[in-house]
């Protein structure tokens, strides 16, 4: 039946009556009714763009401009929410929930406007679409983030966190549903999902929550993703077999179908893992280390992607398993999995996830709850809830973790997140629940996450046990045989610079220095931070990575110098803004006395200064920051003419500006160095700590005891004014010198600097330190800033 043909029927005409079509085309756009069931017939251009205000057309009424005015009310109401709630701990899930809350149908109606974004089928389904396709590409996305490899290192603890995490919250709901059943059938049902749901966790809600916690890489955030991924596991396989096998016996769904069905699903498993994977494999061949993947590639996984999709729902699976399964046999991390979540990240934050906030809003109505639903549903979450918990803590005390940080686990896993939601909103298409406790889990999953966000952050700081009563500092190393240095490195091109600062340190065989070198990598597409021991770890690829080509570089480094330097390796795979924790671990772990990160002031690594600002304010001991400026590559070991390398101390007081003058003489012990201190004097200084000042004379005076005896010790004092004049003197300086020490803090209200606080550009480096390592010194020298390290009783004194 042709259009002509098909419009005459519906309105009650014969067939072939060109009276009758040339009518039916006239009457277009209209509206029908066929065995009860409402139609609407429309020309194509009306019915999906609007003619505009100035036609008298309502742009809402149109499925392209409604759609696109809810896409944008959802993106301000989540960039607002983010804003507000920032300060108060709260997660993007929080935000991203309250602004589909707002837009709900029952929340408009507080405000006389429910039919803003209420539109008819045709303004609806291009939003059902949009949600179809962001559960599939959410699904495709966490697949790649997900490393299912590290169950394989995961220790007996995780594993007990993770079964008994998964097992108690189903034995504690699944006895109370079926009570409930007996005495209300159809309610019984439907709660019976509820709690499958509410016991059911996500590792990929984990992740998230950590990340936004900055705990991803803590001791308790690795311990919680190790637990969440074997507990979800479990979780997925039971809720996805479960709701198939109780539609597959209300549907009478026979056997035979149903093994078919099951052997085509695992035929298409293999096929991804043995046929898809490896071909993954050669296209990360073709990438050059350090590159990211180019467009062909990505064009070839998106067509992969989408193919393996549109292959579900052929044999009649959901899309979103296919995106999932794909998703897990991508290699994780740089350059595949990482370009491709880099590249889909855009598209998934401005379009897909604002779409389906707005299709989860969609179906929240707080006004058709009822108390006694919500009083089932709240015991079945709360059981649950007390089911995570007991399986979390339980195992945890006994493997005698602090009470604190094991109810901390306990509620990273009982949190529930936005891949949460996309299963409620699952089992609500399915019918499986109904909207009454749709709603209800919805709006608890978003009021619990908001209440455990802060209290996880009261519960567990990591930096608390960086702070330490034991001074680990330079100076307190000068009376051991042994000064332990940890190396951070992010580029290969500062391992030469790290190397010749190792020898100026003077090492030796009666006094050696351990180093120990942390390779910095950021993490990027992938949920699982990892922390690999290069002493335990054994290298399975023969491809020579960054990493081995360090720690290849520090090994002939170390049978150079004959005993007197000895090295240990470790890579951190972590995302920048909590990577400050796996650094101040290992100082903690190795009782480093000095901690030397490379500082970077170009833009375009801005992240590694926040690092940078992290490290200074939680390390457990002194940090070197050092701005390399490619003097000191020169200072070889086969070197002929070594006494040339010259050391310049400027001192200006403090315990950071000690502990540079500190290291300058242990340097100085180096028969090829000659050292040079300047120290700067205030000329109208008040002095308001006479125990710091007293720290500072007996300082100069063992230099000056040390000098009497060391003809390349050099030591002057500068009278200054202010501000100006103390730049006069570090611009002047000669550009003789190849490295310069100085301390990283000095008072803002100091004569020192008054005037030159506003022109501080880099603050991590301080006042001096900015301007030693700025490009306008005649003095080309290569800066380390030196702070030293902040104990308790640091703390006290100053209070």
């Amino acid at each position: 039946m042709n259009m002509t043909n098909f419009t005459a029927a519906a309105a009650g005409l014969p067939f072939n009556s060109t009276t009758n079509a040339t009518f039916a085309t006239a009457m277009l756009p209209f509206n029908f009714s066929v065995f009860g069931m409402p139609f609407s017939c429309d020309k194509f251009g009306n019915s999906v763009t609007s003619k505009g205000v100035f036609l008298n057309d309502n742009p809402l009424l149109r499925p392209v401009s409604f759609f696109l005015s809810q896409l944008g009310v959802a993106v301000l109401l989540t960039a607002l929410f983010r804003r507000l709630l920032k300060p108060l701990k709260q997660p993007r899930f929080v935000a991203e929930m309250l602004a589909g809350i707002m837009m709900s149908p029952s929340m408009l109606q507080l405000i006389g406007k429910e039919d803003l974004f209420v539109g008819t089928s045709k303004e609806t389904n291009m939003m059902h679409v949009l949600e179809n396709l962001g559960l599939t590409t959410f699904s495709f996305i966490i697949g790649i983030r997900t490393d299912v490899s590290v169950i394989r290192s995961a220790g007996k603890l995780p594993w007990a966190i993770g079964i008994l995490s998964f097992i108690l919250p189903l034995a504690f709901v699944l006895p109370f549903t079926e009570f409930i059943k007996k005495s209300n059938p159809i309610g019984g049902f439907f709660l019976y999902w509820v709690s499958v749901l509410a016991a059911s966790s996500s590792f990929q809600v984990t992740s998230y929550l950590l990340e936004d916690l900055k705990l991803l890489n803590s001791e308790i955030g690795r311990l919680a993703m190790s637990s969440a991924l074997v507990s979800n596991i479990g979780s997925w396989v039971f809720t996805v077999y479960n709701a198939f096998f109780t539609w597959a016996n209300y549907l009478q769904f026979p056997k035979a179908d149903y093994y078919k069905m099951e052997i085509l699903r695992f035929i298409m498993v293999l096929g991804i893992v043995f046929g898809l994977r490896p071909f993954m494999f050669w296209l990360m061949r073709k990438v050059p280390e350090g590159k990211s993947i180019k467009e062909s590639h990505f064009f070839i996984m998106i067509v992969m992607f989408l193919s393996v999709a549109f292959l579900c729902e052929y044999m009649g699976y959901n899309a979103y398993f296919g995106g999932m399964v794909l998703g897990l046999a991508v290699p994780s991390g740089p350059p595949l999995g990482s370009g491709i979540v880099q590249k889909l990240e855009i598209f998934i934050s401005s379009v897909l996830l604002p779409a389906y906030i707005v299709d989860v809003g969609r179906y929240i109505n707080v006004f058709i709850i009822t108390e006694a639903n919500f009083t089932l549903v709240e015991a079945v979450i709360l059981l649950a809830f007390l089911g995570k918990l007991a399986g979390a803590v339980v195992p945890s005390l006994i493997g005698r973790m602090p009470f604190k940080d094991c109810f901390a686990i306990g509620l990273v896993l009982s949190a529930q997140g936005f891949y949460d939601v996309l299963f409620f909103k699952l089992y609500l298409r399915f019918n499986l629940i109904t909207e009454e406790f749709y709603t209800i889990l919805t709006v608890m999953a978003v009021v619990s996450e908001a209440i455990m966000t802060p209290l996880v952050c009261y519960l567990y700081d990591p930096s608390k046990r960086y702070l330490n009563y034991k001074r680990r500092t330079i100076q307190q190393a000068s009376n051991e045989n042994e000064l332990r240095v940890l190396l951070c490195v992010y580029e290969e091109d500062q391992v030469f610079s790290l190397m010749n600062l190792l020898k100026a340190s003077h090492p030796t065989r009666e006094r050696p220095i351990g180093a120990f070198v942390l390779d910095l990598i950021e993490l990027v597409g992938r949920d699982h931070p990892l922390f690999i021991n290069h002493q335990f770890h054994q290298r399975q690829s023969s491809t020579l990575t960054r990493t081995d080509r360090i720690i290849s570089a520090f090994n002939q480094y170390e049978l150079r110098c004959e005993g007197s330097i000895r090295h240990q390796f470790y890579t951190t795979i972590a995302p920048y803004i909590s990577m400050h924790d796996d650094i101040g671990t290992v100082a903690l772990e190795k009782s480093t006395s000095l901690l030397i990160i490379p500082y970077h002031k170009s833009d375009a690594v801005s992240n590694i200064k926040g690092v940078v600002r992290n490290v200074l304010d939680k390390a457990p001991c002194s940090v070197g920051i050092l701005v390399d400026k490619k003097i000191i590559m020169h200072w070889r070991s086969d070197s002929r003419n070594q006494s040339q390398f010259h050391v310049c101390v400027i001192f200006y007081g403090g315990p950071d500006s000690r502990e540079s003058l500190a290291y300058g003489m242990r340097m100085v012990e180096n028969p090829a160095i000659r050292l040079s201190v300047i120290r700067l004097i205030a000329e109208d200084e008040f002095i308001t700590d006479m125990l710091e000042t007293k720290l500072d004379i007996k300082m100069i005076h063992d230099l000056r005891t040390m000098s009497d005896d060391n003809q390349r010790i050099e030591y002057r004092e500068l009278i200054v004014k202010d501000g100006v004049e103390t730049s006069s003197v570090l611009f002047s300086l000669d550009d003789h010198y190849d490295f310069m020490l100085v301390g990283r803090r000095l008072d803002n209200d100091s004569p020192l600097v008054a005037g030159l606080t506003d022109w501080s550009y880099a603050h991590e480096l301080g006042i001096i330190g900015d301007m030693l390592a700025s490009s306008d010194m005649k003095n080309s020298a290569s800066v380390l800033v030196v702070q030293q390290q902040t104990t308790v009783e640091d703390l006290a004194h100053k209070s």
